[in-house]
């Protein structure tokens, strides 16, 4: 059995929700340019966020050593105004970089497609050319319009006009005195007739045009992944610098009550001492805590943008006390699952779309192996007095034929099959190694989903007998049942305790973000649906 996240499943109330992400993720795609709702709704939201926060300025940031203060002085009056991870995905679909950079393929596709018809464009010719010197003096103007056809063909139309006296062997430069009307057309037989080069330009720029959307939709399940991983990792250094910071207030509290009990004669100097020297050593741990959480919002900023796509880094009240709550996920076989993200990942649509644009050089390479055989046929027609007494240009002339021509080694078209057979083989190669990646990610982001859930229960309980024993040995200490090294390593060791369970949410919520990036789900519909979930009200958090 395998897993469908019960977050792909149902909302915050139990209610079905469809498994298909992939429909609201490429309408997000399509219509992107005209929610302008959404997007004033969140310009709302992060400008709320910004009038707090700021932009990423070193003068700006509290000073080491601050943060717990702040947080204490300055508690969030609800959850909303608290960073989530839909916050930040929303903000990424809308300002980041890469995306936007990314969305521009389109028309860079656009303009290609647009640049493959080129070659039926209407060409307009005209000359003029004039031997005013010489025995043989004459005068020639002409113009025509000329086109490819769809099928490899082409239509000429024109209308010429020669004067004046021609050498003999060039005689059909002469008209007739009011010129001559000219209409050709040629039709490929055999080589061209099914398919040619620039038919081919066409058709590979139309499907340039059809995988400018997978590449955005990979581009956005990639930097959603990153931009999650950094959140949590965010969330996570929050609450150990916390953790860290709750440690030193004990150590410090404790050093102002064994300075009086010194002074009163209570307490031993050399408690002092060793106090003073924990104090030194926790404040040394947190200050390094705080440098790994300073790091992870620099990071972050890089995903939270403000309304002019600037990075902003994030304030520090905005981060969540608590991870939202972790739930059981439901069970699906591996096989529907798998089924399903082959069928949403963008990665197999763009090995199909090379793939066939492959395969329409093999076409063509194959076509030219045939020889060159064009039906052609020219009319022309005199008009006006004659310009020679035998009047030997008047009459309507018709040429019809046919023109062959085929290389006898016919290398060049033989070269291409082989090269583009290699290559479909290649791409095939590799289709089929994407698809053993995503089973290998979804079968990964499974085992790390499921064992990093028990991780968390474990965690858990030890955290649990952690505070009960911490809580004994300080009832011990306050009557004098236990010293201060052995209260010191009791201490440490709870506080360790609660960072594993920190760290162990935060892999659990990474392996979450991992199964719905190997399951291609749009990122932004499960980041409002994790945003939507309790908080995690555990011991300690």
């Amino acid at each position: 059995m395998f897993i469908l996240l019960a977050l792909c499943c149902h909302n915050a109330s139990g209610q079905a929700i469809d498994n298909d992400a992939s429909g609201s993720f490429s309408q997000f795609l399509s219509e992107i340019e005209h929610q302008e709702e959404f997007q004033s709704s969140l310009s709302k939201q992060l400008a709320k966020k910004s009038d707090e926060g700021s932009t990423v300025t070193a003068a700006e940031e509290l000073p080491l050593g601050e943060l717990a203060k702040s947080e204490q002085a300055e508690e969030p009056s609800d959850d909303s105004d608290m960073l989530t991870l839909a916050d930040v995905v929303a903000s990424l679909y809308r300002s980041y970089p890469e995306i936007t950079r990314i969305r521009q393929e389109s028309r860079v596709a656009d303009g290609q497609l647009l640049s493959a018809y080129g070659a039926y464009d209407t060409k307009l010719d005209a000359h003029s050319l004039s031997e005013p010197t010489g025995f043989y003096r004459n005068y020639r103007q002409g113009i025509g319009v000329a086109r490819q056809t769809w099928w490899g063909g082409y239509l000429a139309a024109g209308y010429r006009i020669g004067r004046g006296s021609f050498q003999p062997w060039y005689k059909e430069r002469q008209t007739d005195e009011a010129g001559e009307f000219k209409l050709g057309f040629s039709k490929p037989l055999l080589r061209g007739r099914a398919i040619d080069a620039q038919r081919v330009a066409v058709f590979q720029a139309s499907l340039a045009r059809q995988a400018a959307q997978p590449l955005v939709r990979k581009t956005i399940l990639d930097s959603s992944l990153d931009a999650a991983a950094i959140y949590w990792q965010w969330v996570a250094a929050g609450a150990v610098l916390r953790a860290q910071t709750e440690l030193l207030d004990l150590a410090e509290e404790r050093g102002e009550q064994f300075k009086v009990g010194v002074d009163a004669g209570k307490f031993a100097e050399i408690d002092l001492i060793l106090n003073q020297q924990l104090i030194a050593e926790r404040r040394a741990k947190r200050l390094e805590t705080e440098q790994k959480y300073r790091e992870t919002s620099f990071k972050l900023s890089l995903f939270l943008r403000d309304e002019n796509g600037q990075p902003m880094l994030p304030d520090d009240r905005w981060i969540p006390k608590h991870f939202p709550l972790i739930e059981r996920p439901d069970l699906n076989s591996f096989a529907s699952d798998y089924a399903a993200a082959i069928s949403r990942r963008p990665e197999t649509e763009l090995i199909r779309f090379a793939l066939r644009q492959t395969e329409l050089d093999s076409q063509l390479a194959r076509n030219d192996m045939l020889p060159q055989f064009d039906f052609v046929a020219e009319a022309s027609q005199d008009i006006g007095p004659p310009a020679t007494k035998s009047d030997d240009k008047s009459e309507f002339e018709l040429v019809i034929g046919f023109q062959s021509e085929i290389p006898i080694q016919r290398r060049k078209a033989r070269g291409k099959i082989q090269s583009t057979s290699a290559k479909i083989v290649q791409l095939n190669e590799k289709l089929r190694l994407v698809q053993d990646k995503i089973g290998a990610e979804l079968r990964t982001a499974h085992n790390a989903l499921v064992l990093s859930q028990q991780v968390v229960e474990q965690a858990d309980i030890s955290l649990r007998a952690a505070t009960k024993t911490l809580e004994l040995y300080r009832f011990a200490f306050e009557r004098g049942k236990a010293d201060l090294i052995y209260l010191n390593l009791v201490e440490t060791k709870a506080n360790e305790t609660k960072i594993k369970l920190v760290e162990s949410q935060r892999a659990w919520f990474v392996a979450l973000a991992e199964m719905q990036y190997a399951l291609g789900l749009d990122p932004l519909d499960q980041a409002m649906m994790v945003a939507e979930l309790p908080p995690n009200e555990r011991e300690g958090f």
